[in-house]
């Protein structure tokens, strides 16, 4: 299971957007590196190994915007 929670953060002019990514299998944490590419400004993966899951932590570029339809942020992907 993947879940990835969206949170905004207001800067100057531009929203800047950090995101939690937890994840079970690194392909599943590659696949949304992948996705978010585009955006993508950074990320880190958390050092810590305990548990079910794993946690990475995204960066986007303020102001990018993408112009295709999706859906809700902060809902599990399957």
């Amino acid at each position: 299971m993947l879940t990835v929670n969206v949170k905004s953060v207001p800067g100057e002019n531009l929203m800047s957007v950090k995101i939690r990514i937890s994840y079970t299998e690194e392909e599943e944490l590659a696949g949304v590196i992948r996705l978010l590419s585009p955006a993508l400004k950074s990320y880190k993966v958390s050092g810590k190994k305990e548990g079910k899951y794993r946690n990475a932590y995204a960066d986007l570029y303020p102001g990018f915007q993408n112009d295709e339809p999706g859906e809700d942020a902060g809902h599990a992907i399957q």
